[in-house]
């Protein structure tokens, strides 16, 4: 067998089993959120009849994940702000996280083993081993790096959110309503566009209600969402509590610099644009235009040279 085959057979192998490391995982937020559904159904006292008949059945990640031994206390609390920040709320996240990585390690290497004797007749000892090991690295790293990029791409939804976020504050606050009732309302508002923002407040709002202190309320929020603009804006609206500052004028010049330094950053950008330009254009449209350029020349000195 020619080594490039074992090399597309190989690659084909890692695509199959990342992709199903991502299913598995994706099917355990589907089961959370149905399990959400029917929470939300039972406190209503709704009927669970027109629910699908394997709705009560816990699923399977579930009941692996109960039979786990976790770790201390510290580190699930790291876990699960972790998992809330990507977006996953239930009290049994953890433990289905926990029972993810724990099949995304072991599953690939149960096929090995099953199919131990064929491979190595077919690839060599060695290639197997490699696989194998490739394997355990992808399914020991695979559920972290799958958190972590949910996590991104919910940072970058609560980025792009913000902006509308704090023009709706400024304008509640202008029309006289607090600052507990204008987080509710604005929450309401950003639903539907901006579901991951409204959750992150809704969150806030049942802190506040709790009785926490609204400050440390809006950092924890600011932590959940990983933004810098979210810190800034409990910090100032701490420093105008305490020195009696108006919270409208407070909050419209907040959003006015902030806009104003989205625009710099943006034009920083632009204009890093010309500089990040000069590799392709060298690698790639500077040889094309040589090529056409000269091709005629040199095309016809071969032939009078011939």
């Amino acid at each position: 067998m020619p080594l490039s085959n074992n090399i597309l057979t190989l690659l084909v192998a890692l695509v199959f089993l990342s992709t199903s490391m991502v299913l598995v995982f994706h099917a355990a937020r589907q089961a959370i959120s149905h399990g959400r559904k029917i929470d939300r159904r039972l406190a209503s006292g709704a009927d669970l009849g027109e629910t699908e008949p394997n709705a009560e059945s816990p699923h399977i990640l579930q009941k692996l994940g109960a039979h786990l031994s976790l770790p201390s206390a510290v580190e699930i609390t790291r876990i699960r702000h972790q998992l809330a920040s990507a977006g996953y709320y239930d009290k049994d996240t953890v433990k289905s996280f926990y029972a993810a990585r724990l099949i995304c390690l072991i599953a690939p290497q149960i096929i090995i083993l099953t199919f131990w004797s064929l491979l190595t007749a077919r690839f060599g000892m060695g290639v197997v081993v490699f696989i194998s090991a490739l394997l355990a690295i992808i399914g020991a790293m695979g559920p972290n790096g799958y958190i972590a990029w949910k996590k991104a791409q919910r940072t970058q939804r609560c980025r792009e959110g913000f902006p509308d976020m704090m023009d709706l504050m400024v304008a509640c606050i202008e029309a006289g309503l607090g600052m507990d009732a204008a987080l509710i309302r604005v929450a309401n508002e950003l639903g539907g566009r901006y579901p991951a923002l409204k959750v992150n407040l809704d969150i806030m709002n049942l802190e506040l209600r709790a009785g926490q202190d609204r400050h440390k309320a809006m950092l924890s929020f600011a932590e959940r969402i990983n933004l810098e603009e979210a810190t800034s804006l409990a910090t100032m609206l701490k420093q105008a509590e305490d020195m009696g500052a108006s919270i409208g004028k407070a909050l419209r010049s907040f959003s006015e610099d902030m806009r104003k330094r989205r625009m710099l950053l943006a034009e920083e950008k632009a204009m890093a644009l010309s500089a990040k330009l000069t590799v392709p254009l060298i690698l790639f449209i500077f040889p094309t235009i040589l090529v056409i350029v000269l091709m005629p020349a040199a095309m016809r000195l071969a032939g009078a040279l011939g």
